[in-house]
């Protein structure tokens, strides 16, 4: 047999677009807008994430040098002491109580919700569209809308000032709850929980082995989005801790109960002890900020650290759920 010999040729030409004044304004305009948004919302986290190399001056940035200007390595450990040395209010203690609250507000929200939206998907009751047009009214509910009756409920319980005040509403994730309902609501999961119980499970067994195993998307997704919410919640604690909380207190008593803050508020109160003093006529910039009274001495430069730090777990949280958030694409079932 005769070997075939084939050879094939390919000539691709790629011709140059012409020039055009409309599609060179609309590239420029791209880079403008793109640009704005840059200085926008970029140049602040640029200048925070700098501002924590600076010098421990007390006095406005824009007079110590360039906003921007990156101090040394050394000047950071610096403010790192300054910030964890007690000067700088109760930092440690209020990450420790940000993180109690808002870790058990998840576990609530995990132990209750996703086993309600499993039930939910998987069993016809009485009353199960209710629950869940209900769970829906829930979601749509604004958080800082149910803060006044909470603080009445929890007077009334006799739990104000209390960690519980702050810890249950946090359990409580409606949206949660509608989550785990969409993902177990699949034939997919109904298929594997009909094999489960043909093969001898009960409704524990077939959702302790079956349904928990395959709901881990659904755990990294409730746990981050209610780690979130909890974390960067300020206006529930500011009215079971400092607005009605301290009502007919004592010194002592108010001193008290700053050890108790998340750190949503103690940074809040840590930054600033009054609102600016209101004008008649519109004010300069410089006059409005001279108005807002510092609680501390501590340099912006420490202010800012103490910022990042408190964010820090909410990035942390969100990278270590990410991995469970993921898997459920490998699943085919969460996409």
């Amino acid at each position: 047999m005769r070997p075939l010999n084939i050879a094939v040729k390919l000539d691709v030409s790629v011709a140059s677009q012409p020039w055009s004044l409309a599609s060179s304004a609309r590239r420029v305009l791209l880079w403008a807008v793109i640009a704005v948004v840059a200085i926008f919302f970029v140049v602040p986290i640029l200048w925070l994430l700098l501002e924590t190399t600076r010098t421990g001056q007390t006095g406005p940035d824009s007079q110590v040098g360039a906003p921007l200007a990156f101090g040394s390595l050394h000047q950071l450990v610096a403010n790192w002491q300054v910030l964890f040395s007690g000067l700088v209010g109760q930092i440690g203690t209020w990450l420790g109580n940000s993180a109690f609250y808002s870790g058990s507000g998840v576990l609530i929200a995990v132990g209750l919700g996703v086993p309600a939206g499993y039930g939910l998907a998987t069993f016809d009751f009485f009353g199960r569209r209710l629950l869940l047009f209900a769970t829906m009214i829930a979601m749509l509910i604004p958080t800082n809308a149910l803060v006044l009756p909470l603080v009445l409920e929890a007077h009334s319980l006799g739990m104000l000032s209390s960690p519980l005040a702050v810890i249950l509403p946090y359990g409580l994730f409606p949206f949660g709850v509608y989550i785990a309902y969409l993902y177990f609501n699949t034939p997919r999961v109904f298929g594997l929980l009909a094999a489960a119980r043909s093969d001898g499970c009960n409704e524990w067994q077939a959702f302790r082995l079956v349904a928990v195993p395959l709901a881990t998307p659904v755990l990294g997704l409730v746990v981050v989005l209610d780690f979130i919410a909890s974390w960067t919640n300020y206006f529930l604690p500011w009215g079971m801790y400092l607005a009605f909380g301290c009502a007919g207190q004592s010194v002592t008593g108010i001193a008290c109960q700053t050890a108790r803050y998340p750190v949503t508020l103690g940074v809040a109160q840590q930054l600033m002890a009054g609102a600016p003093a209101p004008f008649a006529v519109p004010q300069p910039a410089s006059v409005l900020l001279s108005s807002i009274q510092m609680q501390t001495n501590a340099p912006p430069s420490v202010e800012a650290l103490l910022i990042l730090v408190s964010c820090a777990p909410v990035i942390i949280v969100l990278v270590v759920a990410q991995r469970w958030i993921a898997s459920g694409r490998l699943q085919g079932i969460f996409i």
